[in-house]
């Protein structure tokens, strides 16, 4: 082999070597290299990774408190309360907001037209007492309790109220309905927005007049809607204490006189309202709202056979246990919203 092509292959060679030893360095990862890799992967998310674990958790919106305690129940569980055919009862304290008596008071039953007093509170949500309403034909002919409403006829809402709340006139829920923004449709949605910004959960209405059974409620809610009307409403206040009202005529509608069908503002000194209710499914129901020595009770009865003669024996009852102050805390209820 000649000189010049030995040190050709000696270069190859050495150039080769060179090559792969270069290749043997870089070529593999190395155990520390391979755990710091390992170290920034997992510091560092990929970019399809949710983040949503690294933030802290939301905290729970905290339960309002209850409008009505159960605290004082609890601590006197009642042992002579009266005998009552209700299917459902409760008799609050209005003054402490505490539960004095309670018969399935979150159980579902249909009202009647004690929910007339909702129909009052959506109407002066809507207009005030003195605004004209024109009487429409399907209100007019509504039937069976009735204020005697004409169609074409116009009263103020105040007026109507009266016939409503007295006479538990179904023609004037109907006129209030169909005669106020929104129409009947409106009404019944703006009567349920009531009942659930009250936070009720045992309350849907489907008519403003109480005469669909499809209609339900609770005791509990129904003695929150009632004392809501009371605190809220100064106009509904009035109507529901009056026991007969003289509405004379004017150019357009004739002389009404409404009388109110709750016999207790008779018979049971120091009663101040509500009102009462009947059809088949529901049998009686009455709202009864009473004051005896500075202690105000409110009576909510669902389901009864002697709607009358019950609320009586519990106000006696309610009279006799008035509860002391409690610290439990509970929702107040807003005062005087009625518009002008």
């Amino acid at each position: 082999m000649r000189r010049s092509e030995a040190f050709l292959l000696f270069l190859f060679i050495a150039t080769a070597v060179f090559y792969f030893s270069l290749r043997a360095r870089s070529g593999g990862t190395s155990a520390a290299e391979a755990a710091a890799s390992a170290v920034v992967h997992a510091a560092v998310p990929s970019a399809g990774a949710s983040v949503s674990a690294a933030r802290p958790a939301a905290t729970p919106t905290p339960m309002p408190p209850p409008y009505f305690s159960a605290a004082w129940l609890q601590a006197h569980p009642p042992s002579d309360v009266p005998a009552i055919t209700a299917q459902g009862a409760i008799v609050v304290d209005r003054d402490t907001q505490q539960i004095l008596f309670g018969r399935n008071i979150d159980t579902r039953r249909p009202p009647a037209s004690i929910m007339k007093v909702v129909t009052a509170m959506v109407a002066l949500d809507l207009a005030g007492p003195k605004q004209l309403i024109g009487v429409s034909r399907d209100a007019a002919n509504e039937e069976p309790n009735r204020m005697g409403l004409s169609y074409g006829e116009q009263l103020t809402v105040g007026d109507l109220l009266y016939g409503l709340l007295l006479d538990s006139g179904n023609d004037a829920a109907d006129a209030l309905a169909d005669g106020l923004p929104g129409g009947r449709a409106g009404f019944v949605q703006a009567m349920n927005r009531k009942a659930a910004a009250l936070g009720l959960l045992n309350t849907h209405f489907v008519d403003p007049s109480g005469l669909d059974d499809d209609n339900y409620t609770s005791p509990y809610d129904m003695a929150v809607l009632a004392s809501a009307a009371l605190s809220g409403y100064p106009t509904i206040r009035t109507v529901v204490s009056t026991k007969q009202a003289s509405i004379p005529a004017t150019a357009t509608h004739k002389p009404f006189a409404p009388i109110n069908l709750n016999d207790l503002l008779w018979d049971y000194p120091g009663t101040y309202g509500m009102k009462v209710g009947y059809t088949d499914a529901a049998e009686y129901t009455i709202i009864a709202a009473g004051q005896k020595n500075g202690h105000n009770l409110m009576i909510v009865l669902l389901g009864s056979k002697r709607h009358f003669t019950e609320a009586k024996a519990l106000f006696d009852w309610g009279y006799a246990h008035a509860p002391s102050p409690d610290s439990s805390p509970v929702r107040k209820f807003p005062a005087d919203v009625e518009k002008p």
